[in-house]
């Protein structure tokens, strides 16, 4: 899969939900209430259950009695309506294809499609779905063909390719709600297009042309001064008859203002109010704090777990999101009291002392996905999943070593972060085969640092006064690195290879000031990279979503949505990989959430990316 088109994948959520939600953009959900020690999301009213006649539908049109191949492709089909992709992939496999029908044919391609989209490779779903032929499919099939094709194509980052096959998906639907969430998907699609893109709209259809003049009036509604009134009256004018006027424009303009992040309501914002009640459906409790001093990262995270969470529920039934306050109270009694009230999956805790809590608590009868990661902890149904260190010094030291490094010097800080730091660096190394020749810490609130990188460099002409190639790896935040980097690069060495840790680099591009930082390489998150990461979760799909938060908050939105995305993949994780927004996830023996990398060197200030660090 090349690197330019890698993106996140919409997983499934439980057995008791259709098929992942296959949506370019999320059809807004509306805001949380008011405050209360507990909050509820829920889905959508449309959302609420699956519908069984499109299942039957499907099932009718196997012609079961043709082949036992048939009735494998049936199998393959229920267990990618459960949530089993890696049990349909191993269904499908056993299909013979000479042995199909024309019918049958297409539906084993949108099989093999809609597996390939769920496991992450968006390219490889759009290559077999092409080879599928819609109009020999059922109608519940053809909608599933579409909402596929429109999915993958937006995470390849083809806005209009995925718009079209939604214009097609509207033809054949006839429910309304489902209707009005496909509209609202086009417009929130085409939402992240630049005007002079929304403004081209010469060679494309007259209803995609139509699609793209209303997005660019709503793109401005809010800036001061601009008559968005009137410029709709004035586009229903131009397209008359066209599918987004009647009822569903008003529910967009009312309720789902574009490219959004859903995020739970900041605390003085809140009004106190009486316990919820049980849920009549099964729930996902989210523990994170919303209070305390960690309330601003938890509100990082709230806002791409919501963000997620709208795209899926937009177009499947998801279980209800229910918000606990984990700074309110013991994190054992709101477990239990998620539990009671009908939580069958948990996200978070995020701080560790509530994590280590939590598994000293006894059994634990509901998974929970902790946020973040305990050393030497390892309790059944407890998934450790965070942005660790250990990760990006496994990555970054791989990274070296793949460019042929063998020896290397560290710099880290003097705290006791930096001595972690030091620490995951030089035990990576070592275990790769590589010699550590030097260490030096510096104070971070220096600004002179050219004693430490003096005798950091010192290794870096061996005992005949040779220059020998020299790994430097520093911890540094931008500030510092800024520093450090003019330093390093007055050695004259063209045999040193710099190698910092993700946080060099705070998420904003800021190449005015990050052209001192050279050519330095560094491993973060793709989420970052949007030649890496694309689609409606990248990183500028979600620009309302971080703009507002602190440098050090911004890279746990995609932490959020990877949190949400990978909830319904906690089964499969340990035998095939999740293409995410943190990284490409795997599962680790001790049940914590492994992350490789995509790789980033500084050029001209700002960081270009290659590709996922295999």
């Amino acid at each position: 899969m090349s690197a330019s088109k890698l993106a996140a994948i919409m997983p499934r959520r439980l057995s008791s939900c259709c098929f992942f939600g296959l949506l370019l953009l999320s059809a807004c959900a509306g805001e949380p209430p008011a405050r209360k020690p507990q909050f509820e999301v829920k889905p959508p009213a449309s959302a609420k259950r699956p519908k069984p006649p499109e299942a039957s539908a499907a099932a009718r049109s196997y012609r079961l009695q043709d082949s036992r191949s048939g009735v494998r492709l049936l199998d393959a089909d229920t267990r990618l309506q459960a949530g089993d992709s890696a049990g349909a992939r191993q269904a499908l496999d056993a299909v013979n294809p000479a042995e199909l029908n024309p019918e049958q044919t297409s539906k084993y391609k949108l099989i093999d499609g809609q597996i390939a989209l769920s496991m992450g490779d968006a390219e490889s779903a759009v290559r077999k779905l092409e080879g599928v032929r819609p109009a020999v499919l059922a109608e519940a099939d053809q909608i599933a063909y579409y909402q596929s094709m429109a999915f993958a194509q937006s995470l390849l980052g083809d806005v209009l390719a995925g718009v079209r096959m939604r214009l097609k998906l509207g033809r054949l639907l006839t429910d309304r709600d489902r209707q009005k969430q496909n509209i609202i998907a086009i417009l929130d699609a085409l939402s992240v297009l630049p005007n002079e893109t929304l403004t081209s709209t010469a060679s494309v259809a007259d209803e995609l042309s139509g699609w793209m003049a209303l997005a660019k009036i709503l793109k401005q509604r809010n800036m001061p001064g601009f008559d968005s009134a009137g410029q709709i009256q004035q586009w229903k004018q131009t397209f008359p008859g066209h599918p987004a006027n009647a009822d569903y424009l008003q529910a967009y303009l009312s309720g789902a203002p574009a490219v959004a992040a859903e995020a739970a309501p900041e605390p003085d914002q809140q009004t106190p109010q009486p316990a919820a009640t049980a849920a009549s459906g099964p729930l996902i409790a989210v523990l994170l704090p919303n209070s305390g001093q960690y309330a601003a990262a938890g509100k990082a995270i709230r806002n791409g777990l919501a963000t997620a969470y709208r795209l899926a529920a937009s177009a499947a039934p998801q279980p209800a999101l229910k918000y606990y306050d984990s700074d309110s109270g013991d994190i054992v009694a709101l477990y239990k009291q998620a539990v009671a009230d009908g939580a069958k999956q948990v996200i978070g805790p995020l701080v560790k002392e509530q994590i280590q809590t939590l598994a000293d608590s006894g059994e634990l009868s509901v998974p929970v996905l902790a946020l973040n990661h305990v050393e030497n902890l390892s309790k059944a149904n407890l998934y450790q999943f965070g942005l660790s260190p250990i990760d990006d010094a496994e990555q970054l030291v791989l990274k070296a070593r793949r460019d042929g490094l063998q020896n290397a010097v560290l710099l880290t800080p003097e705290t006791p972060q930096g001595q972690r730091i030091r620490h995951y660096l030089m035990s990576a190394w070592q275990a790769a085969g590589g010699s550590v020749l030097g260490l030096q810490s510096y104070d971070p609130k220096s600004r002179d640092f050219s004693a430490v990188v003096k005798a950091l460099l010192a290794p870096s002409v061996n005992a005949a006064g040779e220059k020998q190639a020299l790994a430097v790896f520093i911890s540094a935040g931008p500030e510092q690195a800024r520093e450090i980097a003019p330093q390093l690069r007055y050695s004259q060495s063209s045999e040193l290879a710099v190698y910092a840790m993700p946080n060099i680099y705070s998420g904003r591009p800021n190449p005015a000031k990050d052209t001192d930082l050279g050519k330095i390489t560094f491993c973060d998150v793709p989420w970052l990279f949007g030649e890496v990461y694309s689609g409606p979760l990248s990183q500028q799909a979600l620009q309302s979503a971080w703009q507002g938060l602190s440098d050090s908050q911004i890279k746990l939105v995609a932490l959020g949505v990877d949190a949400f995305n990978v909830l319904g993949q906690l089964g499969q994780l340990g035998t095939a990989s999740y293409a995410g927004a943190t990284g490409r996830l795997a599962l680790n023996g001790e049940n914590r959430i492994t992350r490789k990398l995509a790789c980033a060197e500084f050029k001209a200030g700002v960081p270009a990316a290659a590709a996922y660090l295999e």
